[in-house]
């Protein structure tokens, strides 16, 4: 049979509010950028992706890359794992990271999603795996706030979808300040329940050392990018001192970084993220990896896409939930019990509500 030609592309740009401002160590926000790339085959059919690049004033450059690189697949049948290996090839100047990467990622997950729909089977199912739900804890909140709106959130949090797993964010001015925190969370907590950690990359390594001693008795499930995320090799001297999982991976940039931090032994668990991983087959390179290294893997961020993913995983974990997409979404990914519930649609199934994009369109 022949396969369908990818025929255009649309890109649109928005800005986002979030319903709950993200206060952490990287900074405050309150809206948050959604890239959106619409791929259309010569029969009709459309493959999506979102991706968010963090800061607004950026999307112009990256959207600029995209179309550029969709110049190399325009009137081509369509092939995922072929482009991008012709993506990355063509990368290779530019660079195999930031930029370059996202707009790759774009494009990938687009092109996977209209393959998938041309199967017409859900994209865990085109790639091998089954349907199914998929384990995942809720990383809507618990930003750096006081112990008594931490209790607060918490509670509402687990409330959200029956979750028993919550992650917090620490690295406060002080261990007492982060002790505190875990205290609040964990009064709303069952005792079994698993409370992660996030130190968006806050300490040094000095400090990381004492911070994360001090906080190796909390039972908390794993420390997450306690220090910058290029310190591979500091990486690995920190995790040599605990017995908390040391994890780290949602800012590598494609498999080169995630290839050097396993042959280092960095980190107990990897996180990648699928913009910055290089889309659905730079996660699955990724994950073929994780397995070889007998590593758990966990997802960053699009829940919807990184679901399917983690269908197919060997070395799957926790899947991160958050709902800062869902008012795009004409039908948004349920959670039932702490599950995230992939429904039987084809590909991934996202549709985007027209009206809400046009209301916070960047351009």
């Amino acid at each position: 049979m022949n396969q369908p030609r990818v025929s255009s592309i649309n890109i649109i740009s928005v800005d986002l509010p979030l319903r709950q401002p993200i206060v952490s160590a990287v900074g405050r926000y309150d809206k948050w950028p959604f890239i959106i790339t619409e791929i259309t085959l010569d029969n009709g059919i459309v493959g999506n992706s979102y991706i968010c690049p963090y800061l607004v004033n950026f999307t112009d450059p990256i959207e600029r890359v995209i179309q550029e690189l969709f110049k190399l697949f325009e009137n081509q049948p369509l092939a995922p794992s072929a482009f991008y290996e012709i993506g990355m090839n063509k990368l290779s100047l530019l660079g195999r990271s930031g930029i370059a990467m996202y707009s790759l990622a774009a494009l990938d997950i687009a092109f996977w999603d209209a393959s998938a729909k041309v199967a017409d089977r859900p994209l865990c199912e085109h790639l091998g795996g089954t349907l199914g739900d998929v384990k995942a804890y809720n990383s809507g909140g618990l930003w750096l706030h006081t112990p008594e709106q931490l209790a607060q959130e918490a509670s509402e949090l687990r409330g959200e979808g029956n979750f028993s797993s919550l992650k917090i964010r620490l690295g406060r001015k002080t261990l007492d300040q982060d002790l505190k925190a875990i205290e609040a969370v964990r009064s709303q907590m069952n005792p079994d329940d698993d409370l992660l950690c996030d130190f968006n990359q806050v300490l040094g390594f000095t400090e990381a050392r004492r911070r994360l001693q001090g906080l190796d008795d909390q039972g908390l499930y794993w420390f997450e990018e306690p220090i910058p995320y290029h310190e591979f090799r500091n990486y690995n001297e920190l995790r040599q001192h605990l017995s908390t999982t040391l994890i780290f991976g949602e800012n590598f940039h494609g498999i080169d970084h995630a290839t050097l931090s396993l042959e280092l032994k960095s980190s107990d668990a990897i996180m990648p993220d699928l913009m910055r991983i290089g889309g659905v087959s730079g996660w699955l390179k990724t994950a073929a990896l994780a397995e070889a290294y007998r590593k758990p893997l966990s997802s960053h961020l699009y829940h919807e896409a990184s679901a399917h993913l983690m269908r197919v995983t060997p070395t799957a974990d926790y899947l991160e939930w958050m709902n800062w997409v869902d008012p795009l979404l004409i039908e948004p990914y349920r959670i039932k019990d702490g599950r995230l519930i992939i429904p039987e649609r084809p590909s991934v199934g996202l549709e985007f509500n027209r009206n809400v994009i046009e209301k916070y369109r960047v351009r």
